[in-house]
């Protein structure tokens, strides 16, 4: 008897099947696995965000608060545009106090004229009490009993120091003292040397820099990128975020103070539109500074 041979069954629709269930399977896991990657990445986002705003508001504290304790005085606020202004301000100035006593020199017997414009000046170079020599920019500061003349230092020439550690400075005035000091030949009259610097907040865009000038006086291009150098550039510049500068009594004391906020940018592409009440990566520092030369009564 002949033995018929059967036929394969056709198993192409199982087949079917079975890559469409795989691709389910594996489309599942994958959107599992992308949902946790993207909550991964979003969290990383945020968390280094605040790391760095945190870390922006304590290298500016830490800047500002060196600067301020070496003040001769209260500094003055200031606006946007450098003018002297009242609180809530964008910046101040101050006076960075570098070096003293300078013995002046009373060449004439009586002091000096409102016309002067060089000035001789005595200083030590001994290692404990060594003031620095002046240069282009820095001002004098006149001891007088009818209030302290300032003047604005063009340039300087040192002599040689004599065998008392005494050193001789020729001075030349960016422009004439302005007011006489008036003091008889017997007397001593000194002066201290300082120099002018600023803090100013100014918006850049989407956010806000807090620049530091070096040389404040006179008042230079508050926009050309040579006069500053810049210690924040991730402040907020939402609404009276760029006046952060005030100064308070207490009692009779006079602070300081600094409401500086801030908020990394360098993950704005993944948090855009994820900022909300309970997590955000806005930091706000508010600082008392305490100038090392202040009025206390």
């Amino acid at each position: 008897m002949t033995k018929m041979r059967a036929f394969p069954k056709n198993q192409s629709g199982a087949l079917l099947v079975e890559v469409l269930i795989s691709m389910a399977v594996a489309a599942v896991i994958a959107g599992i696995g992308y949902s946790f990657l993207r909550s991964a990445t979003v969290l990383f986002s945020k968390n280094m965000s605040i790391v760095h705003s945190h870390a922006e508001l304590r290298s500016a504290l830490d800047r500002l608060s060196n600067n301020i304790q070496q003040t001769n005085s209260l500094p003055v606020l200031i606006n946007a545009n450098g003018s002297p202004s009242t609180a809530p301000a964008a910046g101040l100035f101050y006076d960075r106090f570098l070096g003293a006593p300078y013995v002046i020199t009373n060449s004439s017997g009586t002091g000096l004229s409102a016309a002067t414009t060089t000035l001789t000046l005595t200083r030590s170079t001994a290692a404990l009490a060594s003031p620095p020599v002046p240069v282009a920019g820095d001002a004098l500061l006149i001891d007088d009993p009818n209030g302290t003349v300032r003047a604005l230092v063009n340039s300087s020439t040192a002599g040689p120091a004599n065998a008392s550690l005494l050193q001789t400075l020729s001075l030349t005035l960016s422009a004439p003292l302005g007011k006489a000091v008036i003091w008889s030949a017997p007397e001593i009259r000194t002066a201290k040397l300082v120099h002018r610097e600023a803090f100013l907040v100014v918006p850049a865009g989407n956010k806000a820099e807090l620049r530091f000038f070096k040389n404040f006086e006179p008042v230079p291009n508050l926009t050309q990128p040579a006069s500053y150098s810049v210690v924040s550039n991730q402040l907020s510049t939402a609404p009276g975020e760029t006046t952060p500068f005030s100064i308070d009594t207490i009692g009779a004391d006079k602070i300081v103070r600094a409401n500086l906020c801030a908020r990394s940018t360098d993950y704005n592409l993944w948090l855009s539109n994820k900022q909300g009440n309970n997590f955000n990566t806005y930091v706000r520092l508010n600082a008392s500074l305490a100038p090392r030369l202040r009025p206390r009564q």
